[in-house]
């Protein structure tokens, strides 16, 4: 055991005592408080020195630890060595229990006369994350050691997911306070004061985890090239279902503050929202899509613990919920449809509904996989469901911001919805001459422009009077201008597919564009450049193709105007001979890859004999298989004599006539590319005579980011009102 393992286990047992030091408080014995007092610090203490302890591992190179060999690399960068913390599940769950400890201490400092069962259950989250970090700790050693790490996959070698990871788990870890202040006011039926204390983490968990959600769909847009910032993948769903149940916490927290009523949802949202946390960890986990989900996690053996703590804090916290149901009063919250309260009534009702929706969705591999054979949805199951939500959403937050607090008069409320109707039929006409045709796309841009001018509207006429009474509206104006873009640039962008000719112009989507050629910016790092005009417009475009030991990385160029985004995602750089008679593959070490009707696996590199001074030659074993069944053993040589460039020495394959040669290594990266044709010519693998990319527009793709980020600010803003209030 190493003393990383030691750090942990007692940062455990102080946990464990402090667990039990505020129960015993909570049962009326005071005597224990200075115990459990200080039982936290030391607990919290100890998981600082941990997490602290990790990052001086990653950047002393100890690849003796397993977490280390396997995210980190003797040439990674010195700021990308510190972020590898979080790459992979356990150092995950570290920095999670680290912000868990920190927001504890405003927990305690808070709780006052509830503070033992408030502590009582903020803990035992926090002993779930203990417990997987004990099952499967960061500090695990491997049986060899590694004279170098396997490095950090470069699609996480990005600045947004340097900070996506922490924000997210921030968010995680805010959604315990809720729960923990919800779970004590149930044990001790006692109502009146947790909605005020926990209104500003609640309406945090939206802030983080909208941030969260908002930099893992740029990292994709920027970084993966298929040209979209969503795909409902289940790890991603993973962070939108609690989301989207904090969004509908908080609107029933803000009318259960000002008006008495949705006492008992206000409890449920509380739970559920922690509970979607435990049930995403669960799912994104456990290993169970681990064929459904590009992001999924391998199981860490942690799929038992999981279930029964989901099960066993399901049981706990409902059933506690349904026995004092009976005894939490609450106020009437009025039924006038004329009203702001039955808007924002309404808004948690298809908040919850989409939510409720997607989680379902997103839990389809392991309900069916009860009844039968695994299966996921198709992603149409998202759009299908959700969009007539947004719909009705998208008419909530409109008449949101032209209602008032009580009783509207329906004079007064006529005056206000012509000019927000007006422009968003203006929107709509806007759209059908840009050539939206779907009767549904229109309703669902009546409705967002209808929310977007009322809201704005709103702010505008309210913002003398200070950011405090602006911060709801401008965020459900930000929420409108994200479903315009997210209507715009998903359903109606266009893409075509061309190859270019070195040094031939071509066009596409109003654009001309040349191939300049492709340059090598590092052994790892191949760029593309192209020359695009329109009109007096002119720039270069450099999309890069990047070699990994994750296999073949394509980072797309994106141009950005005021009205679209250009989006060019490289598929391929080849030689005008491939076309007819040759191809290209890259393989990394033990790999096997198709081309050219050969099955060819990639054993191992033969370095050869370079004790003499002569030539560097550079072979690679290759096992062949044929497409009638035959085996024949090949090694392609790549010969460095001291000129620019190396010679070539193919092997043949005379059974089916072709030629293999090995035109690139990266021995670091233990990967070759190899080309096969049918001549007896290396000379048509030696240019990047032609590129094959992927052209779109993204219309009004920055209304996405946009919106998000006056969601985001607002939320903050918010935030920080209601603590400043709390305090």
């Amino acid at each position: 055991m190493v003393i990383g393992t030691y750090i942990l286990a007692l940062a455990t047992v102080a946990a464990l005592l402090s667990t039990f030091g505020y129960y015993m408080i909570a049962r009326g014995n005071k005597v224990y408080l200075a115990a459990s007092r200080w039982s936290y610090y030391l607990m919290s203490s100890l998981v600082l020195i941990a997490a602290i302890y990790m990052i001086t591992l990653f950047l002393g190179n100890r690849f003796e630890y397993s977490y280390i060999s396997h995210y980190s690399s003797l040439d990674l960068a010195t700021n990308f060595k510190v972020t590898s913390l979080w790459a992979g599940q356990e150092g995950s769950f570290l920095l999670w229990v680290t912000f868990g400890v920190l927001l504890g201490v405003w927990v305690k400092s808070k709780a006052k006369e509830q503070l033992g069962w408030v502590m009582f259950f903020y803990l035992v989250g926090q002993l779930f994350l203990f417990a997987l970090l004990n099952i499967s700790s960061p500090f695990k050693m491997n049986q060899m050691v590694p004279a170098d790490g396997q490095g950090l996959n470069p699609l996480l070698q990005n600045y947004w997911m340097q900070i996506h990871p922490p924000i997210v788990f921030l968010g995680y870890a805010s959604t315990f306070v809720p729960f923990a202040f919800a779970m004590a006011a149930l044990a001790t039926n006692r109502y009146s004061n947790w909605v005020k204390l926990t209104l500003p983490w609640a309406i945090f968990s939206v802030c983080a985890l909208g941030t969260g959600i908002f930099l893992g769909g740029y990292w994709a847009y920027e970084t993966l090239g298929w040209g979209g910032y969503w795909g409902w993948d289940p790890v991603e769903n993973a962070s939108l279902v609690p989301w989207l149940g904090s969004i509908a916490l908080v609107h029933g927290m803000l009318l259960e503050k000002h008006r008495g009523s949705f006492k008992k949802t206000n409890l449920f949202l509380a739970i559920t929202t922690f509970l979607m946390v435990i049930f995403g960890t669960f799912l994104t986990r456990s290993g169970v899509l681990a064929d459904f989900s590009v992001h999924s996690f391998v199981d860490l053996g942690l799929s038992a613990y999981l279930v029964i703590f989901l099960i066993s804090f399901t049981v706990l916290s409902y059933g506690l919920l349904i026995y004092r149901t009976k005894s939490i009063d609450s106020a009437d919250p009025g039924k006038s449809p004329l009203s702001r309260e039955f808007v924002v009534f309404l808004a948690m009702l298809f908040v919850i509904l989409s939510a409720f929706l997607v989680l379902l969705g997103m839990s389809s591999p392991l309900l069916t996989r009860i009844v039968g054979e695994p299966s996921a949805v198709d992603i149409s199951y998202y759009t299908m469901t959700n969009l007539p939500i947004a719909i009705i959403i998208g008419i909530i937050l409109g008449l949101g911001g032209v209602l008032s607090w009580g009783v509207s008069e329906w004079r007064e409320l006529r005056r206000r919805l012509i000019l927000p109707v007006a422009v968003a039929i203006v929107f709509v006409l806007v759209g059908v001459l840009l050539g939206v045709r779907n009767a549904v796309h229109m309703l669902f841009i009546f409705t967002s422009g209808f929310a977007f001018m009322a809201n704005l509207i709103e702010v505008i006429s309210r913002a003398r009077n200070g950011l405090k009474f602006i911060l709801a509206d401008l965020i459900h104006t930000g929420a409108a201008m994200m479903f315009i873009g997210i209507i715009a640039s998903s359903a109606y962008s266009t893409e075509e597919k061309i190859t270019l000719e070195r040094d031939q112009a071509n066009h596409a989507l109003g654009f001309n564009l040349k191939f300049l050629g492709a340059e090598s910016v590092d052994k790892d790092r191949d760029m593309a450049h192209i020359q695009i005009e329109r009109g007096s417009n002119i720039f270069q475009a450099s999309p890069v193709f990047l070699w990994s030991k994750q296999g073949l990385v394509r980072n797309p160029y994106i141009k950005k105007f005021l009205l679209y985004d250009l989006y060019i995602s490289p598929e391929e750089l080849k030689t005008a001979g491939t076309q007819t008679s040759g191809a290209t593959l890259i393989l990394t070490q033990g790999q096997t890859g198709s081309i050219a009707g050969l099955e060819i696996t990639f054993e191992q590199f033969d370095l050869g004999n370079h004790m003499e001074g002569g030539p560097l030659s550079i072979g690679a074993d290759l096992s062949v298989k044929s497409a009638d069944g035959k085996i024949a053993e090949a090694k392609p040589l790549f010969v460095v004599a001291g000129g620019d460039q190396p010679e070539l020495i193919p092997a043949k394959i005379s059974d089916v006539g072709k030629n293999i040669y090995l035109l690139k290594i990266n021995a670091d990266q233990g990967m070759i590319m190899i080309g096969v044709t049918d001549r007896d010519n290396p000379d048509e693998f030696k240019s990047t005579d032609l590129l094959i990319i992927n052209i779109s527009k993204k219309p009004l793709v920055n209304l996405v980011w946009f919106g998000l980020i006056i969601i985001i600010f607002g939320a903050g803003a918010s935030t920080y009102r209601r603590l400043k209030e709390v305090k």
